[in-house]
């Protein structure tokens, strides 16, 4: 699917994507919902600096006269995102494969468990390097608007060789442009993509009948389960300056460190 804007404030976004779905009702035991997006959105709404999706109003633009200057990839827009869930009875007890012949306790305590989960996988989202203090176009840029984009140097890898959260952009990649060059920062909108995010939830629940209108369910349920982890962006985009690409933080509390609990209910 596709489609091409024009915005109320002059700007254009162009989005094009793929998606893949998958859906399976509840049999045997299993159900799950799965879909695979690829997206390109492009978009000058946001301006030179986005850092979130453009408002009506757009954003601070680096040329008036020219605004598809900053025409590029839309912040916090995934590439690529693969989202999951599913429901699973266990195979064991009485109603299942395995053990289906075993008494009453046991099957008490192996039968009637359930799986859920949420699996999510995503690419990172699009990032754009700055260098404060530089005036390339002349036009008191600096004063006016803040840092504008930095210089790309051709031939060098926007990633170093070993990235790490301490390293996750290579400084040699950009360069502070010279000031009052009748141009504006050459690197793009969007050049470099942040953390991605790998994160498994699960839950596993069993009910007991205690009476006719009574139920005992007990379970747990863990975010993260398999402890990935995930990085926020790099808090420092700007070139030249003490910490750029460097991350400090953690994505949300759902994709951040696991979190387990567990708890008889009602």
């Amino acid at each position: 699917m596709g489609y091409i804007a024009q915005e109320s404030n002059g700007a254009r976004s162009t989005y094009n994507a793929v998606t893949i779905a998958g859906n399976k009702r509840f049999s045997h035991g299993l159900q799950f919902t799965t879909n695979y997006t690829f997206a390109k959105n492009l978009s000058d709404a946001q301006g030179y600096n986005p850092t979130a999706f453009g408002t009506q109003a757009g954003g601070t633009v680096s040329d008036i006269y020219n605004i598809n200057l900053d025409y590029g990839n839309v912040s916090f827009t995934h590439r690529s995102r693969f989202l999951s869930t599913f429901l699973y009875e266990l195979p064991f007890g009485r109603k299942g494969m395995f053990l289906n012949k075993a008494n009453g306790l046991v099957d008490a305590v192996i039968g009637g468990w359930q799986l859920s989960g949420v699996m999510l996988f995503q690419t990172g989202p699009f990032l754009t390097v700055v260098a404060p203090g530089a005036d390339p176009a002349g036009n008191n840029s600096e004063n006016t608007s803040g840092a504008g984009r930095a210089d790309i140097v051709p031939g060098v890898p926007l990633y170093p060789a070993n990235q790490s959260v301490a390293d996750w952009i290579n400084p040699a990649a950009f360069v502070k442009p010279a000031s009052n060059i009748g141009r504006i920062g050459d690197s793009p909108v969007g050049a470099v993509i942040g953390p991605g995010t790998q994160a498994v939830s699960l839950s596993l629940f069993k009910s007991f009948t205690i009476r006719e209108k009574a139920r005992l369910q007990i379970g747990g349920a863990a975010a993260n389960a398999f402890n990935h982890p995930n990085y926020a962006v790099p808090g420092n985009l700007s070139i030249g300056t003490s910490g750029f690409g460097s991350i400090i933080n953690v994505q949300s509390q759902e994709t951040a460190a696991r979190v387990r609990s567990w708890s008889p209910a009602d």
